[in-house]
């Protein structure tokens, strides 16, 4: 029952487990169990919070068929004009919406496409026409002459045949999402790639390397890859390459972010630096619910809690101890707004929590409720600035 408890904790049980936790809680022999492992998180959390396992117990035998969404802030450091505030755990703090995202266009001056195209999902096909993808409807997308079918959209996903590479010209295609939306591919050897906001991938339309299965990815993207032995799949990024047999996956590689990393899900992968070659004498082996990040040139491997990485393939915005500063950065993508913050010192605040089906105003009122500051919103960005 860890696993239950764990989930609970932050906000990521589903229905069914939750009845089943509540089920095993009422027998009475449990309930130290239960405080045993709600103390032991404790003693691993960050923030070192305090957790009171009797409410918490109490809690979940309390505990409605909603799902509740959380949001705890759980340090700030000495501020000019503030003073060290220390939250206690969401499990008491329950924030309930249930709202529309916000989904805005931004403009790109550096890129010859429309503003229209550029707040749509996009698919350059190998001819060099581009065809803008609509997630509500079901289509057959062809070549530019119309007599080639190259991939059949299902709304929010591409689906490309499974064909033979025998004597196959190696074409790709390449696919961009917007900030502010997502979209799922499988490709032509059956692996399905989710890709997040503000994501470009690079792929063929058919794998006809006989040696390996390459693609080429731009920000955040994860992969459930076929197994094929006798050809690998591997992910070019600019920092780091991953490479894979069969296996679940989440790599990220964003332009204006300083790190670039890979989390295992199931299976086993190795990560290498793009100018090393692929060969058993480079790069880092990294296992089942390890991160590898490259920063600064160097990897670093570490045990991290893989739903942090993953929740946002179901929509959910997921904090854990993380910088305001970065938090704007994935607020920017998430709901395509741009975001200027003038409040610097409120950069170096940590906050835990998830969000989902939130607006942007929603989201910045409860960072607000916690951490003293003012924001304006308009069709064109957020400002935010301190309290007067």
């Amino acid at each position: 029952m860890k696993t239950l408890v764990y989930k609970y904790l932050s906000n990521t049980i589903s229905q069914e487990e939750l009845h089943s936790l509540k089920v095993w809680l009422k027998k009475p022999e449990n309930k130290d169990c239960f405080k045993e492992i709600i103390e032991a998180n404790q003693e691993l959390d960050l923030a070192f919070r305090q957790i009171d396992s009797e409410k918490a117990y109490r809690r979940i035998l309390e505990e409605t068929s909603k799902k509740e969404s959380i949001i705890r802030k759980i340090y700030i450091p000495v501020l000019k004009y503030a003073a060290v505030l220390i939250l206690l755990l969401a499990t008491t703090f329950l924030i309930y919406t249930n709202v529309d995202l916000v989904q805005k266009a931004e403009t790109n001056a550096d890129t010859n496409m429309s503003k229209s195209q550029q707040s749509q999902i996009t698919l350059e096909l190998g001819d060099g026409s581009v065809e803008i993808l609509n997630e509500n409807i079901n289509q057959t997308i062809s070549n530019k002459k119309g007599s080639t079918i190259v991939v059949k959209q299902e709304k929010g996903k591409l689906k490309y045949e499974s064909v033979g590479a025998n004597n196959k010209e190696l074409i790709y295609n390449r696919l961009t999402v917007p900030f502010g939306k997502r979209f799922e591919i499988e490709l032509s050897d059956g692996t399905v790639v989710q890709l997040n906001s503000g994501t470009i991938l690079k792929y063929p339309v058919t794998f006809t390397n006989p040696n390996s299965r390459d693609v080429f990815l731009e920000g955040e993207a994860f992969f459930t890859v076929q197994e094929n032995p006798d050809h690998p799949f591997i992910v070019h990024t600019k920092k780091m390459n991953v490479r894979v047999l069969g296996t679940k996956f989440n790599v990220s590689s964003y332009e204006n972010e300083d790190t670039t990393s890979a989390v295992l899900v199931e299976g086993s992968v190795k990560v290498f630096k793009p100018n090393e070659k692929d060969n058993l004498e480079v790069g880092t082996i990294i296992s089942p619910k390890q991160q590898a990040a490259l920063q600064n040139g160097e990897f670093s491997v570490e045990e991290v809690d893989v739903q942090k990485y993953i929740a946002w393939t179901q929509g959910i915005l997921y904090f854990d101890n993380d910088r305001f500063a970065d938090i704007v950065k994935e607020l920017e993508r998430h709901y395509d707004v741009k975001i200027h913050n003038n409040y610097q010192e409120l950069d170096s605040v940590r906050y835990t929590g998830t969000f989902q089906y939130k607006t942007i105003s929603e989201v910045l009122e409860v960072f607000k409720r916690n951490t003293k500051f003012e924001y304006e919103l308009n069709t064109e960005a957020i400002t935010i600035e301190p309290s007067l």
